[in-house]
């Protein structure tokens, strides 16, 4: 069962490492953690994944900060699929920030006990970024750590990162973006109170508050959801947008019609998986035309889910 290690916490055993943000735990992600996971057992050392528990960007250019794929804990959980031993969790600010890839490769061989690092192919780390691998190669030499490079992975035929999946999502491409990362995109949520309007026209909706302030939502539209509820899991359509035929505040709400679904569950935690987007967004020029338009919608999303499961 993998440990989370934070803080000032120490890992006695040699470890074989990797380090980066993480966010989705796409494929590639998964790639390198399989061969952290491999070398360490060959060593007879424990594996770890060195991350952080917040998106760099947001320290160091937090005007931009990048919207994320998953929660700290969210991602957490998907490490722990993995076989690995450790999540090393780091919090990411301006002293961190400041450490040259040296001190940084000289603080985990010190607190963590890592005798090898397995480096993206493409991942670069410390203050200079100037340096090259070959200079981190060399720091580890000194160091004690054997920093190695993992190779590119090219199992899905295109150039996998976290950046590719978010453009994907923001495009509402949730089917590619699922081919990358590996799994459904998906989105962790408190069941907060609405307007109720659903109700009166035959599709009532649980309006969802993501967990993640800063999670990425996908573009505005009509989606073919799972919705997990506890251990159970049910078929939805779900709208994310300003609801134009109904509200003309202008504000973008994510809500969920769950199939075959009548219990009260405010202030329930639930999960939604992405499956495909049906449509736009549009207005309609009456409640009966959005009625009937929903109910089309339904139809046309029990085939997506049917075709699947």
């Amino acid at each position: 069962m993998m440990e989370t290690v934070c803080g000032s916490e120490t890992i006695r055993r040699p470890v074989v490492a990797t380090i980066g943000m993480f966010d989705g735990v796409h494929l590639g992600h998964r790639s390198v953690v399989s061969l952290v996971v491999g070398q360490a057992a060959e060593c007879g050392w424990a594996s770890a994944v060195i991350t952080f528990t917040r998106h760099p960007q947001t320290v160091l250019h937090p005007d931009s900060p990048v919207p994320l794929l998953m929660s700290v804990d969210r991602r957490i959980r998907a490490l722990a699929e993995t076989g690995i031993d450790y999540a090393i969790l780091l919090d990411f600010d301006r002293r961190l920030a400041s450490l040259s890839a040296a001190e940084f490769l000289q603080q985990i061989y010190n607190r963590y006990n890592v005798r090898r690092l397995i480096v993206g192919y493409d991942h670069r780390f410390g203050h200079n970024r100037s340096d090259t691998f070959d200079d981190y190669v060399a720091y580890g030499r000194r160091i004690g750590i054997d920093v190695v490079r993992a190779p590119e992975f090219v199992g899905s035929g295109a150039h996998i990162s976290s950046s590719a999946i978010r453009r994907l999502i923001a495009e509402g491409n949730v089917v590619e973006a699922q081919r990358l990362l590996g799994s459904r995109y998906s989105l962790e949520g408190t069941v907060v109170e609405g307007n109720r309007l659903g109700r009166t026209i035959g599709f009532p909706t649980a309006n969802i508050l993501p967990l993640e302030p800063n999670q990425l939502i996908p573009a505005v539209g009509v989606y073919a959801v799972i919705v997990h509820i506890g251990d159970k899991c049910y078929r939805g359509m779900l709208n994310i947008g300003t609801r134009p035929t109904v509200d003309c505040s202008g504000k973008t709400t994510i809500e969920v019609n769950i199939f075959d679904f009548s219990a009260d569950i405010y202030g329930t935690t639930l999960t939604v998986e992405f499956v495909q987007r049906l449509r736009a967004e549009r207005r309609l020029p009456s409640l009966d035309s959005l009625r009937s338009q929903l109910a089309d919608d339904r139809i046309a999303i029990e085939n997506i889910l049917n075709s699947i499961l």
